[in-house]
């Protein structure tokens, strides 16, 4: 006799001698009646995701179930740069406002302290992206640009066509270290004095829109470095511990970026909650999701291009780099659903939209016909089709859970399944008496054995532990600091996938107890001590002992490929285009002759100091640049009728 069957036998037998009567209509007592809530979706690729409960009436509830990384930890809704600056591949500067507006502003709305508001550091709007403040250089009070682990500038230019422009996206443009302004609290006095952001408002208007001091989203919480060693300012060395007071489960909930498959949330409910009426929230935010498809054969979704205007409140970089994200906004699934008994409910399409710039979404604004692309077929992960819909049309699934009576009976064939006869009543038991996963067993972690990526991917494996029900998932979280309880544990970052992209890991549940479970996982700075924790989770929510492991990255193995010292710290990435055509010169007019070839060898001596020097200093960086623009211009025209390699 299995011991989850010995504790369903007792939980049952207590739950009679007390006196809770089933069998006469009543409910079982909310500790022995566990309700969980299941959520099911299937996100494009990088979908920025938050899922929520509210009800209203006499006792509102508003809970944050799950928020994806780039809004709970990288701070993407409340940095420093005006809202319209342009994005590119881990873009660093410009306030994501609509990134999941009606999730922010619902949150705000039912009494959750927002956050400080933080702007660049030294600036008089925010409408610069260069990293040489405007007007300011050196930077004054001693404070400097600082390299930034996680995020870098594209050299890339703005591009027009749709399809280039997705392909920025994808673009890795940080190959060189990147020295970022991680910005600071905008004070009373800067309210006071009108502190502004540019705005284009149309073709030919553009405005200066005055900054609140509060922001419905939090700041970044990934700078691990304290103000007095890296030349922040020092509210940057609050911004972790200040998020965390307005909004405490925000560890919690947060997760990295979902995968492109279908998702599976699990939730219990906690046992204040009344039985009753709630709606489940799902709302999903893809940026440069605009598109030529028209909506009901009515009109094209439209995009906005790079703001230009007001006159002299962008600068060059703001204008000339990254691509205009903006496209169709958030939209917002809900499914409204009752706790008092199991049941699974479903939506097909969103129901509600945000806003493009994220204010005033505290009321639901309903979809129109013509508002949202959903056309699974010719505008595939756009739109509505941000979730991807299952064979029977259905996006989004809730699925309540919960003991439950079926009548009575007199043996288990008299009950229809999963229903059993327990005391002459059919009674489908759900989770009553389980017991969490067994501990993990010969966890281990070490680098890749791949040198090239030995600095920066994991490898880890593990034991399959014994759970009777079930495993759900299994939560890796990695950290730089020790895992030693469920706080540090929460506290740690979730585990990322051995990818480019910042995207969550994904270990297999499947197998039997005493399987091997091997995975690579990534995110990770070189020669860094990490502490890597990892938990299993059954199919009734209930977490298994955390097992934790240690290791350290390796150095960068350096490769070097057809090197173009100067200019790749100059334009800050070898894939920038300037520096294909400077290379497509060297390699068709240079290396095929004599003298070509030792002007090149030459350069290699001497370029690697030079670029380091330049690669240290902003200015010498742009005084470069101007060097090099009208070289690489007439380099690419003179290569341009046999411009194959682009």
């Amino acid at each position: 006799m299995s011991r989850k069957f010995l504790s369903l036998l007792v939980c049952t037998t207590v739950l009679l001698i007390s006196g809770l009567a089933i069998a006469d209509g009543g409910s079982p007592s909310p500790a022995d009646d566990p309700r969980l809530i299941e959520f099911r979706f299937n996100p494009v690729r990088r979908a920025q995701v938050a899922l929520w409960i509210e009800r209203e009436g006499t006792t509102p509830t508003f809970r944050t179930l799950m928020l994806t990384e780039a809004v709970a930890r990288r701070g993407i809704g409340n940095r420093p740069g005006a809202s319209q600056m342009n994005s590119g591949f881990r873009w660093p500067y410009g306030r994501r406002e609509g990134v999941l507006p009606v999730w922010a502003n619902r949150r705000a709305a039912s009494g959750a302290l927002t956050f400080p508001r933080v702007i660049f550091r030294d600036r008089t709007s925010e409408g610069a992206a260069s990293q040489a403040p405007a007007g300011h250089f050196p930077p004054t009070a001693g404070y400097r640009d600082n390299p930034d682990e996680y995020f870098c500038l594209s050299f890339r230019q703005a591009l027009t066509n749709e399809e280039r422009r997705r392909e920025a996206l994808d673009a890795v443009s940080c190959a060189s270290t990147f020295n970022s302004d991680k910005g600071r609290y905008i004070t009373t006095d800067d309210v006071n004095a009108s502190y502004s952001e540019p705005q284009q408002t149309g073709p030919t208007t553009g405005t200066m829109w005055p900054l609140s001091g509060s922001s419905l989203y939090p700041p970044r919480r990934d700078v691990d470095c304290p103000a007095s060693n890296c030349g922040n300012h020092p509210d940057v060395a609050n911004y972790a511990s200040d998020a965390l007071g307005a909004m405490p489960e925000i560890d919690m909930v947060s997760r990295a970026t979902l995968a492109d498959h279908e998702q599976s949330i699990l939730f219990t409910v906690p046992q204040e909650w009344p039985d009753g009426d709630y709606v489940a929230f799902l709302e999903v935010n893809v940026e440069g999701d605009y598109t030529d498809h028209e909506v009901g054969g009515e009109h094209p979704i439209p995009d906005y291009p790079t703001p230009q205007l007001p006159a002299a409140s962008w600068d060059s970089w703001a204008v000339s780099t990254g691509y205009p994200y903006r496209g169709q906004p958030s939209v917002v699934y809900a499914i409204p659903f009752s706790l008092d008994h199991s049941g699974t409910f479903t939506a097909r399409a969103p129901r509600y939209m945000g806003s493009i710039d994220g204010h005033d979404d505290a009321s639901l604004h309903e979809i129109q016909a013509g508002d949202i692309v959903d056309d699974p077929v010719m505008a595939p992960g756009s739109g509505a089709d941000r979730l991807r819909a299952d064979t029977t049309g259905t996006r989004f699934r809730v699925r309540v859970q919960r003991t439950e009576v079926f009548g009575e009976c007199t043996t288990d064939d008299d009950c229809d399944a999963p229903a059993t006869c327990i005391n002459l009543d059919c009674v489908a038991s759900f989770c009553s008496g389980n017991q969490p996963p067994d501990a993990m067993q010969n966890l281990d972690v070490e680098p890749v054995t791949d040198e090239k990526h030995s600095h920066q991917w994991g490898h880890l494996s593990f034991s399959v532990p014994y759970e009777e029900l079930g495993i759900q998932r299994y939560e890796a979280r990695v950290s730089t600091s020790p895992i030693t309880d469920e706080a540090s544990f929460i506290a740690a970052v979730p585990a990322n996938a051995a990818a480019i992209d910042s995207v969550e890991l994904v270990i297999p549940t499947g197998g039997n107890t005493g399987d091997t479970v091997a995975v690579d996982f990534g995110g990770l700075m070189p020669e860094t001590r990490y502490y890597v924790g990892i938990r299993a989770i059954d199919v009734c929510n209930e977490p298994g002992p955390i097992a934790t492991a240690t290791l350290e990255t390796t150095a960068i193995h350096f490769t070097t490929v057809s090197p173009c010292f100067v200019a790749t710290a100059a334009y800050g990435s070898p894939l920038a285009a300037q520096i294909g055509a400077l290379r497509r010169f060297r390699d068709r007019h240079l290396m095929n002759n004599a003298p070509g070839r030792a002007l090149v060898s030459a350069y290699y001596a001497v370029g690697p100091s030079m670029a380091n020097a330049i690669r240290e200093h902003d200015s010498l960086r742009v005084a470069t640049r101007v060097v090099l623009t009208p070289i690489v211009k007439f380099l690419a025209w003179l290569d341009a009728p046999d411009d194959s390699e682009q």
